[in-house]
């Protein structure tokens, strides 16, 4: 049966996305369209280039933080230029060589608005999506800065509607507003981090970005106002499945390391409920 397919942003937790492509594959459903934000949108074009499920684990399991994260560019934390240049590696250049449709959502930092990216360059498009603001600097793209389109849709069903009339399938991997803040712990700050890495010269990425309070504060002054904004959109925009694999409330989007958990986690779930799903028009 061909599908619309929604993947939502959620940084490493997004890779609950790969598992969850497999059991697709497996309930013999097929994907006409692609809308997605952020970690979903790169899983999704590596799919809609022809990439299969194990191929794209594959893909992420070779990847080190060191070769997709860079410093020096304006308006972040961090760059997008090891990313891209990851990303030119598997992913044709423009959305046009793609097997399968896709739009990514994206935001204009400067008027605020929603921007939908379906043609021309890819590779920016899907940095420009995934760059989330504070973290990750904005992506100019033909004369717009953009930043991670979570910030407004995070989880596009309303643009796969405009894309297909066949049935929607959704995956929601986004953080959970309601997990605990320890303030009690006492960590190096984001700042005292970073002034040791540069007296040191060394850039171990994996240490830098590791929640510290500051981090944690930040993501969830994200994840809240993002889950009700989903909410309110799914109310508008119901997919005729929503799946949301049984992420840990602690897994951070930072945890790439947990590529194995969230595969699982994301096959298991979506399984199940493409068992106990029957689609009618």
């Amino acid at each position: 049966m061909n599908i619309g397919l929604v993947l939502g942003g959620g940084g490493a937790r997004g890779l609950a996305h790969i598992g969850a492509l497999r059991a697709i594959d497996e309930h013999g459903l097929k994907p006409i369209a692609i809308s997605a934000c952020s970690m979903g949108a790169i899983i999704g074009a590596t799919y809609a280039s022809g990439h299969n499920p194990r191929e794209i684990y594959e893909i992420v399991d070779s990847i080190s933080y060191s070769q997709v994260l860079s410093f020096g560019e304006k308006g972040g934390l961090l760059g997008s230029k090891g990313l891209a240049k990851i990303l030119k590696k598997h992913l044709p250049a423009k959305f046009e060589d793609l097997n399968i449709p896709l739009e990514v959502t994206t935001v204009d930092v400067q008027n605020g608005s929603l921007v939908i990216l379906r043609s021309g360059d890819l590779i920016t498009a899907l940095t420009a999506t995934s760059a989330l603001p504070g973290i990750l600097s904005p992506v100019n793209y033909m004369g717009k800065y953009l930043v991670d389109g979570g910030l407004i849709n995070g989880l596009p069903v309303d643009i796969i509607r405009t894309m297909t009339l066949a049935p929607v399938v959704a995956i929601d991997v986004a953080a959970p507003p309601n997990r605990e803040l320890s303030f009690e712990t006492q960590k190096p700050s984001m700042i005292e981090q970073f002034s040791r890495m540069v007296k040191e010269r060394k850039l171990p990425f994996e240490k830098l970005f590791k929640r510290g309070l500051t981090i944690e504060l930040f993501m969830k002054s994200y994840d809240i106002p993002q889950k009700i904004i989903t909410d309110m959109r799914l109310s508008l925009h119901p997919p005729e499945l929503l799946i949301r694999p049984r992420l840990d409330n602690q897994f951070g989007i930072e945890d790439f390391e947990k590529l194995e958990q969230a595969f699982v986690l994301g096959y298991q779930e979506t399984s199940e409920r493409l068992d106990n799903w029957t689609y009618s028009k």
